[in-house]
């Protein structure tokens, strides 16, 4: 694989595909464009509402399945022990696969449905649906918890991380884990691009304000899902294992992200953040 395939200590490509809010055709194209350019890591959810169509676009791709690292994700709604590998056996039909690369839990589960969670999680990668576990919008606290639960290693935490929100403090305990993390809205939904911190490093450096952002955050050893539907664009992200960020570049990004402008944080679902 070309520089776009550098992954991660426990196997997760550093750039991927997101694919939310995409649906329809606008969602296949996506994904054939990304396949098309190189990308092999895609990222999809139950809750999105497009697993058949990213299924729709790798099947017409030609590309084979072994060279792609998919990834999706239990919705809170199928987190109970009922529903859980009914629902996963539902999103590989839409998928047409026969086994996700990575399973993650979407957003942190009830209380009383915490443990059978974890537990299904487990099931999941033990009879094979799915090939790695994690999950998504975990704080320390329910990172930890779900470590302890499980009976399988999770290698991954899905979290909003951009230069406009703190996150040192979750990566550093994901570390400790063997836990890396995968930043969704990673140039916070366009706001990243205005910041004068990354603007100035952009211009200094003569590149696009959102190759500075990515390869803040890839730099890190955080993987980056950035969404867009413009080939242009989607060329430019990978363009960020062309060049490396100075140290003093990397703090004045990361004093930038003390601004903590978290984006996504919806009610009822959202735990107390850290």
């Amino acid at each position: 694989m070309g520089r776009d395939g550098m992954q991660t200590a426990n196997g997760i490509p550093l750039l991927g595909y997101g694919t939310y809010p995409l649906t329809g055709a606008e969602c296949r194209d996506g994904v054939a464009m990304a396949l098309d350019l190189g990308l092999r890591h895609i990222d999809t959810a139950q809750l999105y509402d497009n697993e058949k169509d990213v299924g729709q676009a790798i099947a017409k791709s030609g590309v084979k399945r072994e060279e792609i690292f998919l990834v999706t994700k239990i919705a809170r709604d199928n987190l109970g022990r009922r529903h859980f590998i009914h629902s996963l056996q539902d999103s590989l039909d839409k998928l047409a696969v026969e086994q996700v690369d990575l399973l993650l839990i979407h957003w942190p589960p009830d209380e009383e449905d915490f443990d059978s969670a974890i537990d299904s999680l487990c099931v999941a990668q033990a009879s094979g649906l799915a090939k790695a576990i994690g999950v998504s919008n975990f704080t320390i606290p329910l990172m930890k918890r779900a470590a302890k639960r499980t009976s399988l290693p999770l290698i991954n935490n899905q979290v909003e991380f951009h230069a406009l929100l703190d996150q040192s403090r979750v990566r550093t305990e994901a570390k400790k884990l063997g836990i890396v993390l995968s930043a969704y809205s990673p140039l916070g939904r366009g706001a990243v691009l205005r910041d004068p911190a990354v603007v100035e490093v952009a211009q200094r450096l003569g590149r696009p304000p959102s190759e500075i952002a990515l390869r803040w955050i890839v730099q890190q050893g955080v993987v980056a899902l950035p969404m867009t539907t413009k080939r242009d664009n989607a060329k430019s992200n990978m363009r960020i294992f062309d060049f490396e960020l100075s140290a003093a570049d990397m703090a004045t990004l990361s004093e930038a992200s003390r601004q903590n402008r978290r984006l996504i944080s919806p009610l009822g679902w959202a735990p107390k953040w850290d």
